[in-house]
């Protein structure tokens, strides 16, 4: 066997693949960063990358990522809290936010999903895992905050909930509040730890989101979708006295078209700051896809499924529209632990 055919030769969509990357995206690095990619070889008519483009071109992306500022070494690193929420059970939520982890961890963040959708947890199934301890244990005080951390799809961890638990969904005070503390651990082991909330306005997933550093909002054109957003971030808003400045983003999932897309961000938030005085930035779109339903049959994330599929490539866009927006100041203390000196300071439980 010759040298040429021991190491497999690449095209830039082969490439695409291996990485998660646009193949435009590919193509930029290659114009700009011809020095940094190993020489191409001609095979035939076309000129093919040798195996090791892959390493180099997952290098030159990570050096695009925003540059996080030099901290004291003494001083301790937390991930960035982005509680994904929608108001309306079925837009497909928990979906993109195993989906947006799976992304944000191919950018090379290291990536933690918490399922925080209490007594009725199913992120596993989406991730093809088979049932493990997670939020029960922890609040059980059965296990430690990181010995909850399983591995999912693409390096990702993933702490589960509970599944048809009376007691988790309808947790007394004090339980949340160990919770909280328990989360503010996990915040060390991570970048980005990702919040798949409960749909509705319980107490549980209010937790979520005043504790959260950031909160996306997942919306759908149905009309319904964006009345029970709109009312979610009223009540957020509310109970926060109107003294809220976190960030609010904004995705618009199963969209016919860009059009329909764009106009359902911006009725959401108008509304927004017609009526709350709050700003909502959309940062981005997924049309409809049947690559979603054919993943979820067979229990694999639709971006492991088909990388290079429409809904993936959207979902790819909107995690270097987040890491884009990353504010480093927030890293330097637990947004968990925040919200947790605010309910001891007299802040409503």
């Amino acid at each position: 066997m010759n040298a040429a055919n021991a190491h497999p030769l690449l095209t830039i969509a082969d490439i695409a693949l291996r990485t998660g990357l646009e193949e435009s995206l590919l193509r930029f690095y290659e114009s700009e960063y011809p020095n940094a990619l190993p020489t191409k070889v001609l095979r035939g008519d076309a000129l093919l990358f040798p195996e090791e483009a892959v390493a180099a071109f997952q290098r030159l992306h990570r050096r695009q990522a925003p540059q996080q500022a030099p901290q004291p070494p003494d001083r301790p690193r937390y991930g960035r809290v982005i509680a994904i929420t929608s108001g309306k059970g079925g837009v497909g939520k928990t979906n993109i936010a195993l989906n947006l982890a799976i992304a944000i961890q191919r950018l090379g963040k290291m990536c933690v999903v918490v399922d925080g959708d209490l007594g009725m947890a199913n992120i596993h199934l989406l991730a093809g895992l088979p049932p493990r301890p997670g939020m029960t244990e922890l609040l059980a005080a059965d296990a430690r905050p990181s010995e909850l951390i399983g591995e999912g799809p693409e390096g990702i961890g993933i702490i589960t909930g509970g599944s048809g638990i009376i007691a988790l969904a309808d947790s007394d005070q004090a339980t949340r509040r160990r919770m909280i503390k328990a989360l503010a651990e996990v915040e060390r082991q991570a970048d980005v730890l990702i919040v798949d909330t409960g749909a509705g306005m319980g107490r549980g997933v209010r937790d979520f989101l005043q504790a959260a550093d950031e909160i996306l909002f997942v919306i759908t054109p149905d009309i319904t979708s964006l009345a029970d957003a709109y009312g979610l971030l009223k009540g957020i808003d509310q109970e926060r006295g109107g003294d809220d400045r976190r960030p609010i983003y904004s995705v618009v999932n199963m969209a016919d078209t860009l059009q329909q897309a764009a106009n359902v961000a911006l009725r959401f938030s108008d509304c927004a700051h017609r009526f709350l005085g709050r700003s909502v930035k959309n940062i981005g779109y997924i049309l409809k896809d049947a690559t979603v339903g054919a993943a979820t049959a067979r229990r694999t994330p639709y971006s492991v499924f088909r990388p290079q599929s429409r809904v993936s490539k959207h979902t790819h866009n909107l995690a270097v529209a987040l890491l884009r927006d990353e504010m480093d100041e927030l890293r330097i203390s637990s947004a968990f632990g925040r919200y947790r000196k605010m309910l001891d300071n007299g802040g409503q439980p």
